[in-house]
């Protein structure tokens, strides 16, 4: 089952399962939340993702899939 949701509300409960958004798809290994001040005094709000070993940045308000399937962990020798 997926659902779609916004990435504010992603976190770290969510690692392991699998999140989408165009074009990226992949198993979430982490997640930040974070603001930054421009010209003027704004503060911009972003949401700092990690999937499959690569970093991307999301507005809060970006919409996601995410499904309840974790990844299965590799099998050690």
């Amino acid at each position: 089952m997926s659902t779609v949701i916004e990435a504010r509300r992603l976190n770290g409960t969510d690692t392991g399962k699998t999140v989408e958004f165009a074009p990226t798809k992949g198993t979430l290994e982490s997640v930040t939340h974070g603001s930054y001040e421009v010209v003027g005094g704004k503060k911009m709000k972003y949401v700092g993702v990690m999937l499959d070993g690569q970093h991307h940045v999301l507005m809060p308000s970006d919409k996601i899939t995410i499904t309840g399937q974790m990844k299965k962990p590799e099998v050690q020798p």
